[in-house]
């Protein structure tokens, strides 16, 4: 399956759309982003998917240059209902978490738990870890902070006072141990129980937002400001903010408590203070988990947001934002049906390559065997061996989950057909072998049988 929160079908075939919007050198660009080993993929994966479908309706171009020389996202002209033409500049940004884990290193932290234990012999899963978190700096501009050791200071406490500890514990690995630091500014405990089989942690949640203005979200759109500053005077100025992996667009309304804000209130105060910039549409992947251990059901989430009335531009009519409302309505069901959650893709692309495919997933009916197309393509490449092959499926030699094929063949039947089904989404194929046709060329000779001697 794709590292990507779309299939890599769906947005090659948005790369194909494109080709006839954008020239040649940026589309190149585009491609050569999507093809990077980082997690900067997920941003050209976003740009590739609505600059797609912004080119579904009006007019569109790619990083035209403005004026000041300023060469944003988003060139696009739409018709109005009135008559005439509405002209909307915008630039894509991408969202997401990551300075928020530089700045609150649990998972740094988690893992090193995790290497010592190995390290020392112990099981991973019998320590816990709990980190308390603090609202600090003034009101209005306040964030939370996971009352950790200073950066500067975390390998110092792993190295002089975790390690040690962990190599306590395994001298007495039989017994409950426990690592406790609690002072002004850290508040943090450690649990060993040799009983415990699923360790894990707790934490406070550092990824919401205290304050309207000091935030990932706020942050990367007032970075879009100058961007969009030379955009001509009656252009409508739009900043989409997509979800990278980013917990306060994500959560959306189930984000707000008594101290905490939403996102569309993170955008609504940036564009009481920005009056430059007239909308900002968050976009993110909604989870709808099902029961009974059902797969969950992905669905694009979308919220137009603009100023309240008295900070709005002269731009920003009823009519205008009808005018956006109508297109983007119209425009907005061509964005693919979202696979994962973004912040699961963030972490996929920081590894290389195409995604996991569905080798080791096979069905059987009578005499139909349905494999994986790239997984078999695989191995008959060369690049798993036979014994590989049988381990992902679970195939022994003998006995009730013996190689299908090779019960098969020893049976001297051999394949009538192969049909192969298209995948779509899954970014993988069924392949699919008839194997009912018996033959002397694969078995010992046979007398006939009677109906074979009519024949």
């Amino acid at each position: 399956m794709t590292n990507f929160v779309f299939s890599r079908r769906a947005i090659q075939a948005r790369i194909n759309t494109l080709s006839q919007t954008l020239e040649l050198s940026q589309l190149a660009a585009l491609v050569n982003r999507l093809n990077a080993r980082d997690e900067s993929r997920l941003h050209a994966m976003w740009e590739v998917v609505l600059l797609s479908a912004l080119s579904k309706v009006g007019s569109l171009q790619h990083e035209r240059a403005l004026p000041n020389g300023r060469r944003p996202d988003i060139y696009w002209k739409i018709e109005k209902q009135s008559g005439g033409s509405l002209t909307l500049i915008g630039d894509i940004t991408t969202i997401s978490d990551s300075g928020l884990e530089a700045q609150n290193p649990f998972k740094f932290l988690s893992k090193e738990i995790v290497r010592l234990a190995c390290k020392s012999g112990l099981q991973p899963g019998s320590f816990w870890i709990q980190v308390r978190g603090k609202t600090v700096g003034e009101s209005h501009k306040s964030k939370m902070r996971l009352m950790l050791p200073e950066k500067a200071n975390l390998n110092s406490f792993i190295k002089n006072e975790l390690e040690p500890w962990v190599h306590s514990v395994k001298k007495i690995s039989t017994a409950k141990s426990k690592l406790e630091r609690t002072e002004d500014f850290i508040d943090l405990k450690i649990i060993y129980d040799p009983d415990w089989k699923n360790g894990g942690g707790s934490y406070t949640s550092y990824t919401v937002a205290t304050s309207k203005s000091i935030n990932p979200l706020f942050s990367a759109l007032k970075g879009k400001v100058t961007q969009l500053n030379g955009a001509p005077d009656d252009a409508i100025r739009i900043i989409f903010a997509c979800d990278g992996g980013s917990d306060l667009i994500r959560n959306g309304v189930n984000g707000k408590s008594y101290y905490t804000f939403t996102s569309r209130e993170v955008a609504e105060d940036f564009l009481r203070q920005n009056s430059s910039i007239d909308f900002v549409l968050l976009s993110t992947i909604s989870e709808q988990h099902q029961r009974f251990g059902l797969p969950t059901n992905y669905q694009m989430s979308y919220d137009l947001v603009c100023a309240p009335p008295a900070f709005r531009s002269d731009r920003v009519t009823t009519e205008s934002i009808d005018n956006l409302t109508e297109a983007l309505n119209t425009i907005l069901p061509d964005v693919p049906q979202p696979l994962r959650p973004a912040y699961h893709s963030a972490s996929l692309l920081k590894k290389a390559g195409v995604g996991h495919d569905q080798l080791g997933a096979y069905s059987m009916q009578q005499n139909k065997i349905t494999v994986s197309s790239r997984g078999l393509m695989k191995f008959l490449s060369g690049e798993i061996s036979a014994e590989e092959f049988n381990e992902a499926h679970r195939w022994d030699d003998s006995g009730m989950h013996q190689n299908p094929f090779a019960r098969h063949r020893h049976s001297g039947l051999m394949i009538s057909k192969i049909e192969v089904e298209c995948g779509n989404d899954k970014d993988d194929d069924d392949i699919t072998f008839t194997i009912d046709k018996w033959d002397p060329a694969n078995s010992p000779f046979a007398i006939p049988s009677t109906d074979e001697k009519n024949a």
